[in-house]
């Protein structure tokens, strides 16, 4: 009797050319519209629906804007996957076709341009197409995926939402959480490193308090003025 042949990527893989299709429309529409922390309503929304259509179980609102989808294969380790959502309140310059031009509301209620600058579009866009292959790859693999998009990290208080919101008890027991972030590396070359990596965040607000001067006027006609 011959064995089957063993797992391996290229069989999870198999379906990236299609993946691929869907992809490039949605980072450039994501480019296009971002959202500012806690306001990633349309994002959620395009992410659950995909999550929805390969076959995930979905969970959304959660701290908000939060969603997570689960996708149950088996015996197996629990592995979850992790990426942002939010965009920062700057003007882009860039010149593509497909710059944002959006306005968002700041926390103060000011109307500022909206840019995904940080890279949480192709955050999104990454980790979906993951979440495809691996739907479509199952016969490959056992366990669990959890594929988490928090919001708000740019304020650094989303993934504390979400806990807070219950998300422990909508998860099994997670094996191993793996996040991603892009880096100026050349194309194709993927950076892995165990433990904490990039997971500082600090902010700081600055106010600056001056006292308004009038300049005297110069009286022209006094001598030596």
């Amino acid at each position: 009797m011959v064995s089957p042949p063993a797992p391996t990527t290229a069989s999870v893989l198999g379906s990236l050319d299609r993946v691929r299709g869907w992809q490039e429309d949605l980072y450039r529409r994501l480019h296009q519209h971002p959202e500012l922390s806690h306001q990633e309503i349309r994002t959620a929304r395009s992410v659950a629906q995909r999550l929805n259509a390969c076959g995930y179980q979905v969970h959304d609102g959660i701290g908000g804007t939060g969603v997570v989808g689960i996708l149950q294969n088996g015996t197996g380790p629990a592995v979850l996957l992790r990426a942002d959502m939010d965009a920062l309140p700057v003007r882009e310059a860039t010149g593509l076709e497909y710059a944002s031009t959006d306005l968002g509301a700041d926390a103060d209620g000011n109307q500022v341009p909206v840019m995904h600058a940080c890279g949480h579009d192709v955050h999104v866009t990454a980790l979906l197409g993951a979440a495809q292959l691996l739907a479509d790859g199952a016969d490959q693999w056992a366990g669990t995926v959890i594929a988490l998009f928090q919001p708000a990290e740019e304020t650094a208080d989303g993934a504390r939402a979400m806990v807070g919101d219950g998300l422990a008890e909508l998860l099994p027991p997670v094996d191993v959480a793996l996040a991603q972030h892009v880096l100026p590396l050349p194309a194709g070359l993927v950076g892995v490193h165990a433990g904490p990596f990039m997971a500082a965040a600090d902010s700081i607000r600055v106010t600056v308090y001056g006292r308004r001067h009038e300049r005297a006027r110069m009286d022209t006609d006094q001598p030596g003025r």
